[in-house]
């Protein structure tokens, strides 16, 4: 049965995987699983794909609890209602001093498998984090990380970069995003390259269509060298607008990688609404920018930010069937892989001593609502 939202909006009714949502904010997990189940029957998601994040791009908002946090809601979901499909990917722990060792970073990704994640999340190569990790994402320290995940196919999930626009200074006069001191886009770009050269069947994933909206034939060049390589599609909106300058070899580009592509929105648990139009409000932009594009059959405006009228790319039912769930499962499988649910609760309860000695964040909203999450999901995985 079609979903409401594509019902209202006269989208397609194919199969839909959000390959790319996080859970950052406080928030009591019971309020999140209600979102969660709202999301996918408003938006008609039979799978969903969360990606864990244990540290932002402000030390303040690092978050120990957030992998464990994606695993109990993959789990939980999973048993709730055996239609649907939550896959989880990990992160890993870095602590940006000595104890950072290629051995720490090899057994946490070890361990992300075997707890029963179905693949890593990388946000290193968000430009505010590269700068505190103070290496390069292709620097020995990592080398166990990529050798693990080529061998094992495990797939890696790589934020890289930003919008170009960030390294320059805005019309408005404003100063650029990003200063003298970070790594430039070509720089970070060129670490990928350095991965890939010595990892060339690595099954990674890079989000936000690795910010090449405005340059098709970089990105047709980029995907021909690099065949274990998959894009998303999560807004940057401005990626979308360029599109709209290139339409006619973006069309010929969706066409002939249609099996490289992943349908995102970047969604984050911003909201636990129990109404239509709280799902409206707080998670339709990203979702129905990144169908409009897909689908429409006018010139659409994306309802948050207004880049003037946009231009779809008139994909076909099989190009949406194989964007909209078909690579996903390619890659990531048909079912999620099985939790370690005694290994978890373990976790659990080392973690929830931790935040209750106040010795693992700082944030006190963070910690006060996440001690109480910890003793739910130690209960859940100890049941």
């Amino acid at each position: 049965m079609i979903c409401p939202n594509a019902r209202k909006k006269g989208y397609r009714d194919i199969p839909l995987c959000d390959s790319h949502m996080h859970m950052t904010y406080p928030m009591p997990l019971g309020d999140q699983v209600r979102m969660l189940r709202g999301y996918m029957d408003y938006f008609g998601c039979r799978r969903i794909g969360l990606l864990g994040l244990p540290h932002s791009v402000r030390s303040a908002a690092d978050d120990p609890a957030n992998n464990l946090k994606a695993l109990y809601l993959k789990d939980l979901l999973n048993r709730d209602a055996p239609a649907r499909r939550v896959y989880a990917s990990g992160g890993l722990w870095h602590f940006f001093d000595g104890r950072d060792t290629a051995q720490g970073f090899l057994g946490q990704v070890r361990e992300l498998k075997s707890l029963g994640f179905d693949g890593l999340k990388v946000l290193l190569g968000k430009p505010d984090l590269r700068l505190r990790f103070g290496r390069s994402l292709s620097d020995p320290i990592l080398h166990p990380v990529w050798d693990f995940c080529e061998r094992e196919q495990f797939p890696v999930t790589l934020h890289l970069g930003d919008p170009a626009a960030y390294w320059e200074r805005w019309d408005n006069g404003h100063a650029p995003n990003y200063g003298p001191e970070y790594p430039t886009l070509a720089a970070l770009r060129g670490e990928v390259d350095e991965i890939l050269k010595a990892h060339p069947a690595l099954p990674l994933t890079l989000c936000h269509f690795y910010f090449m909206g405005e340059d098709p034939e970089g990105a047709d060049r980029f995907l021909d060298d690099h065949p274990s390589v998959l894009f998303d599609l999560t807004p940057g909106s401005e990626m979308f607008a360029g599109f709209s300058k290139s339409i006619g070899a973006w069309r010929a580009f969706f066409r002939k990688h249609r099996t490289r592509i992943l349908f995102g929105t970047d969604t984050d648990n911003w909201a636990a609404p129990d109404t239509e139009e709280g799902m409206i409000h707080n998670f339709s932009y990203p979702h129905n920018l990144v169908r409009n594009a897909l689908e429409s059959a006018v010139p659409f405006r994306f309802e948050d930010v207004d880049w003037g009228e946009l231009l779809p790319l008139f994909a076909d039912d099989e190009t949406l069937g194989l964007i909209y769930e078909g690579n996903f499962v390619r890659r990531f499988g048909e079912e999620p892989r099985p939790v370690d649910r005694t290994a978890a609760a373990s976790l659990a309860a080392d973690l929830r001593s931790r935040y209750e000695r106040g010795t693992a964040v700082t944030d006190e909203e963070r910690r006060r609502v996440d001690s109480v999450n910890l003793g739910v999901m130690e209960e859940w995985f100890r049941g």
